[in-house]
């Protein structure tokens, strides 16, 4: 049992509440609308007293009456003679991601120095991150706006938006009186994560999202927390090596099987 990859897996799933969840026999159902997979899929956490067979055809009719496609959230600690009968069940998969941390303790002054640099440079270039306790109708929009590829209509992502009960931190990269890149930190268990660090694609490659999680991470840091972690597609080599940068290393890995 990797004991790491569970207790993230329960950090991810209080920091983005969705709209319906079930539970059932140790697995969790999610259902959020939309077609995003992290807010549509079943988690098989824990350990199971029923058959597979029996209770992968109890989630494909849940899934099948709100007219979705059944997907499963795979991570290392999922049973291999579950994921070899999803194969078999024609469930392909799809969207590698990583699971990477970065220890904040020993990282706090490095974390100054980061965000004097950032403060420099958002003076040269007229940029300037604005970190924020509550979500306001300014973030909120911006952060809907900007391309996160997740597919999730507007009212139900401000629903599930407004239900984090951890305390967050909303980060705005404003270039002038206009957004141009954001992201969030939710605190909870010494840790903080980082999701969604989204960037204007007219700005991109240009360091916004590094400054967006150092920010962020320095924020986290002062409420306590002595580790960041984030989640990022194994595909984007080029976000891998940004967070690399910043001190991230891979804990875990996690996949989707697709049918």
């Amino acid at each position: 049992m990797n004991f790491a990859a569970l207790r993230y897996e329960e950090l991810a799933l209080n920091a983005f509440p969705v709209l319906h969840t079930e539970v059932y026999d140790g697995w969790i159902l999610r259902f959020s609308g939309g077609t995003a997979h992290e807010g549509n899929c079943v988690s098989p956490l824990y350990l199971s007293t029923k058959a597979y067979e029996d209770k992968i055809e109890y989630c494909e009719n849940k899934f099948r009456e709100k007219g979705l496609p059944c997907v499963f959230k795979m991570t290392a600690n999922v049973p291999a003679a579950l994921d070899q009968q999803l194969a078999m069940r024609e469930y392909e998969q799809q969207d590698k991601t990583y699971i990477m941390e970065c220890r904040l303790t020993n990282e706090g002054e490095s974390l100054k120095n980061a965000q004097g640099d950032a403060a420099g440079a958002s003076a040269a270039s007229g940029t300037q991150i604005r970190l924020t306790r509550t979500m306001d109708d300014s973030w909120l929009e911006a952060f809907l706006s900007l391309d996160g590829g997740d597919c999730i209509c507007p009212e139900s992502a401000r629903t599930m938006l407004t239900a984090i009960r951890n305390p967050v931190y909303c980060a705005a990269l404003y270039e002038n009186d206009r957004i141009i890149g954001c992201g969030l930190g939710v605190v909870e268990d010494g840790k903080i994560g980082l999701y969604d660090i989204r960037v204007h694609n007219d700005f991109r490659q240009k360091g916004i999202g590094a400054r967006i999680c150092r920010a962020i991470m320095e924020e986290g840091r002062r409420e306590g927390a002595d580790t960041a972690f984030l989640q990022v597609s194994a595909a984007n080599r080029p976000a891998v090596r940004l967070y690399q940068s910043i001190g991230f290393e891979e804990v875990y890995t996690y996949w989707y099987r697709i049918r």
